[in-house]
């Protein structure tokens, strides 16, 4: 049934009727780390893969369980790494990008503890398409 919903709206947009809208990415491993207790801070990793022919750029996250969200890299500064906070991320058409610790991650603030999964997050991006995924908790293990 999917499979004949693309062909349809392939089959208009041929036609000029509708415009072709791009497909959500494949999110894969998506997980939060349990926070350091006492802290109300945690770090979300997943890998985002993207089947499409266009860029999709993710600029924000957001979940209820979560105040607030931003989307973080580490830089090597002199020597010392330093977390960054980005304004957007770009996955490129055909590509996969892995948020990883040590890497890019979307960083958690204000956390409503105790967390228990499911975690959902909602990703969404600069063409106006939201994705929600389900996270698991992770121990610091």
């Amino acid at each position: 049934m999917r499979s004949l919903r693309s062909v349809f709206l392939v089959l208009l947009a041929l036609t000029g009727s509708v415009p072709v809208l791009s497909q959500p990415l494949d999110i894969h491993d998506a997980y939060v780390r349990e926070p350091i207790p006492g802290r109300y801070m945690s770090a979300a990793f997943m890998t985002l893969s993207n089947t499409t022919a266009q860029n999709k750029t993710l600029i924000s996250a957001s979940a209820d369980w979560a105040g607030l969200i931003e989307i973080h890299t580490h830089l090597h500064d002199n020597g010392v790494m330093r977390m960054r906070q980005l304004e957007s991320l770009t996955i490129p058409a055909g590509e996969r990008v892995s948020l990883q610790p040590g890497g890019l991650h979307l960083m958690l603030f204000k956390l409503q503890l105790p967390l228990s999964e499911p975690l959902p997050l909602t990703l969404c991006f600069d063409d106006g398409e939201c994705q929600t995924v389900s996270a698991e908790l992770r121990s610091l293990q």
